[in-house]
């Protein structure tokens, strides 16, 4: 078993935090491997994050945009890339060189797609949301034929899917300004690679949806996407909450997914208002509004995954908690977990809360944003049926609960009501098969952490960062391709000429198991696994 480690720790933050759901109790033992091992066979510990580069152009700052490492160009040297403020950065870890840069005009929010969009050119393609605009660059950052265009402002989620099933990728958008006509709202659009809009978008006011007057569509404000396959067919599918107690769920065709019939007087999943208890939800309203609670869900980044490893995805929802009436908000969170036809798994029925209120609900001030309810889905503990969800509350806590919706462990990383995070990363830091959980904190008050728990949600590090911290999620990669696993953070300040991306080698490291390694999961920023 590992020796638990706990490295320089800022304020706010405790070292040992697991134990039973219960961040004041013993620490957990460490869970058995969820991936093979590295060769060797790694190590018994995990070693300190140390900074090895830093990364800089001007002052620009940093929204959301989780960094991404890649070999772009396919030479053999990784790229990182990380939008800052209006401009699209990569740079070469090795060197601190710009490689290329593109200028938007409008702040990049959400985390860059990273794919081949475009199987016909060389190397890999980047897509970043700026403001009202969709942007697509090839591997020298060159615009792609028929990029920009033009949606609603603003622009704050992007995702890649294959969502007509034609073997190339996609790309989809969320806008927080919906569109409205024809008695119906839209805030889903999708692309082809060539800039033209994918048949049957937008699709609710396009008529492809098939919604009726129970469709209650509004914005999506940070990252409100998820993409995968959710009814079998092997095509994705198209998951958007939104800025209210309700979620859209489409097909690739633009199609609305049905409401299950116990559901009155709705026909769409569009339609089922996500009450916390579930036999409100079925009957659509409440019986005592100061009382009766429902999920809200403005900066909701959800996930689709096999939870319970029946062969069939789930969809996976946090959201904020607030009583019907909506004047009293403060209620913390819950997890939402769902079939294609807003039924719940038996284990579900009755959403975890986690109702403790620290802060993350509000924006902070001064360009520091509130916390962002993602899910990140990875098996960290193999003798525990199905996978695990790990996630920040508003209490100042990392949680991780199981497949049958119970709390495998919970972890206090800070007291202070001026310090947050985006959200976690998952990867083997030491080789042993063992993953780690990584995330880094922000604050109005000047400073942040990267920091590392293990398996069991115990402090191992916690390595102080400069300025007001990062928002953005970290990534893990191999930055300079020397073999060992880096952390990428993007910060949130920009100090001319000095810093903006940190680069830190964890030594010992290796590929080995990449669970959840960069913001929404992937480099298609899709939320899936």
């Amino acid at each position: 078993m590992r020796r638990v480690l706990c490295s320089l720790v800022i304020v706010g933050s405790a070292c040992g935090g697991g134990g039973d759901g219960d961040d004041d109790g013993p620490p957990l033992p460490l869970p058995s491997p969820s991936c093979e091992a590295a060769s060797g066979g790694g190590a018994a510990t995990v070693a300190a994050p140390a900074l090895v580069y830093t990364l800089f152009d001007r002052w620009h700052e940093g929204w959301l945009a989780s960094p991404a490492v890649a070999d772009l160009d396919g030479d053999g040297t990784p790229e990182i890339i990380a939008p800052r403020d209006e401009l699209l950065l990569v740079w070469h870890a090795s060197d601190g060189a710009v490689v290329w840069r593109a200028s938007t005009g409008g702040r990049i929010w959400s985390s860059p797609v990273v794919a081949d969009l475009v199987p016909s050119r060389a190397g890999l393609e980047v897509a970043v949301a700026s403001r009202g605009q969709l942007f697509a660059f090839d591997a020298t950052g060159a615009a792609l034929p028929g990029f920009p265009v033009t949606w609603r402002d603003e622009l704050r989620t992007l995702a890649a899917g294959d969502i007509d099933g034609d073997g190339a990728l996609e790309l989809v958008v969320v806008t927080s300004d919906p569109l409205d006509g024809t008695d119906r709202r839209d805030i889903l659009m999708a692309y082809e690679a060539n800039g033209a809009v994918v048949a049957g978008f937008p699709p609710n006011t396009g008529g492809a949806a098939g919604c009726d007057d129970a469709c209650y569509v509004t914005g999506g404000y940070d990252q409100n996407l998820a993409l995968g396959d959710v009814d079998g067919d092997d095509v994705v599918d198209i998951f958007a909450p939104h800025d209210n107690a309700y979620a859209s769920l489409h097909a690739g065709t633009g199609r609305a997914f049905d409401a299950a019939a116990i559901f009155r007087n709705r026909t769409k999943f569009s339609g089922i208002r996500m009450m916390v208890d579930y036999r409100l939800a079925q009957q659509g309203y409440a019986d005592d509004e100061a009382v009766d609670e429902q999920g809200h869900f403005t900066n909701s980044a959800p996930a689709i995954a096999d939870l319970d490893g029946d062969g069939t995805n789930e969809l996976v929802l946090l959201g904020s908690v607030q009583n019907t009436a909506q004047d009293d908000r403060e209620r913390g969170v819950a997890l939402w977990v769902m079939h294609h036809d807003g039924t719940r798994p038996a284990a579900w029925e009755a959403p975890p809360r986690f109702p403790d209120f620290l802060s993350g609900l509000w924006d902070y001030g001064g360009n520091v944003v509130g916390i962002t309810n993602q899910p990140t889905v990875v098996d960290l503990d193999p003798a525990r049926p199905g996978l695990e969800i790990v996630f920040a509350g508003f209490d100042g806590r990392i949680h991780a609960v199981g497949a049958d919706a119970t709390t495998y462990w919970s972890h206090r990383y800070t007291s202070s009501a001026t310090v947050a995070t985006g959200g976690v990363i998952v990867a083997d830091l030491s080789g042993d098969g063992v993953p780690e959980i990584v995330f880094n904190t922000y604050s109005t008050g000047g400073g942040g952490a990267l920091v590392v728990l293990d398996a069991a949600g115990n402090e191992l590090h916690s390595v102080p960062l400069p300025d007001r911290g990062a928002m953005p999620v970290p990534t893990i990669g191999d930055a300079d391709g020397d073999g060992d696993l880096d952390i990428v953070v993007s910060l949130k300040d920009g100090e001319d000429r000095v810093r903006q991306v940190l680069v830190y080698e964890v030594p010992g490291s290796g590929a080995n198991c990449l669970l959840w390694p960069t913001g929404r999961g992937n480099y298609r920023r899709d939320g899936s696994i």
